[in-house]
């Protein structure tokens, strides 16, 4: 039981929904840490492989934890996993009950958000006097309030990333300039499905494509500073 159920006829819909695609380009990269299980099979893997850091933690945890016996390896991953923090990574989120990977619509409404204040930074924008007047917030902090997407959970159509990467961050500390390397989960060239509300019908078709133009430029998901995850918009239709 919702509002729109108990006042039934009472009143227009206040609500404009557009039915939304976009085509990512390249990689999507997930920015929520994994889950212990994730980060496991990615260890087994990369230890399979030799990679060369891992394995020199590999070997000094045996020396210390297993030194009379060797471990399986779901063992020495849950081990290494115990011994140190240095080993993560970030991913996308499963959906309950299917496994498929998603990206969460708060974080499309943030890109949203994001390009708005890219196209038309400020208070202002065309359409404010026409159908929001008195209205004193810039539209980023407008589109807050008026536009919502749908959707908790955007599917990517696959129930594993198309791979995990190593990437290196320089960091500025107390101590001075840092780098570390971050391990992040990536989908290649998803197909993102998607409801857009918009309260009111606030702006025009001219404003949403100079806001749209922005966001496939700034792109969606993690490490967006990097390029990944600009887009095209495939499909915008009124429903």
């Amino acid at each position: 039981m919702a509002a729109r159920d108990i006042f039934g006829g009472v009143g227009a819909d206040p609500f404009t929904r557009y039915h939304v695609e976009i085509q990512v380009l390249g990689k999507l990269v997930g920015g929520v840490p994994s889950s212990p299980s994730v980060i496991k099979g990615w260890l087994k893997s990369r230890l399979e492989l030799g990679d060369r850091e891992l394995q020199e933690l590999a070997d000094k945890t045996l020396a210390e934890r297993f030194p009379d016996r060797q471990p399986s390896a779901d063992e020495l991953a849950d081990a290494i996993m115990e011994e140190t923090d240095a080993v993560n990574v970030n991913g996308f989120k499963r959906r309950p009950g299917t496994g498929e990977l998603v990206l969460e619509g708060r974080c499309v409404k943030a890109m949203i958000k994001e390009a708005a204040n890219s196209a038309y930074p400020g208070s202002d924008w065309p359409s404010k006097s026409r159908v929001a007047k008195g209205f004193r917030k810039g539209l980023m902090s407008a589109l807050v309030e008026r536009v919502f997407v749908v959707e908790d959970y955007i599917g990517l159509g696959c129930d594993e990333p198309t791979g995990v990467e190593e990437r290196v961050k320089h960091v500025m500390t107390p101590q001075g300039p840092r780098s570390s390397i971050s391990r992040v989960e990536y989908v290649e060239r998803p197909l993102l499905a998607f409801t857009v509300e918009v309260r009111d019908d606030f702006l025009s078709p001219e404003e949403w494509r100079r806001i749209w133009e922005s966001a496939e430029r700034i792109g969606v998901g993690a490490d967006r500073a990097r390029g990944d995850g600009r887009f095209e918009l495939v499909t915008w239709k009124r429903l």
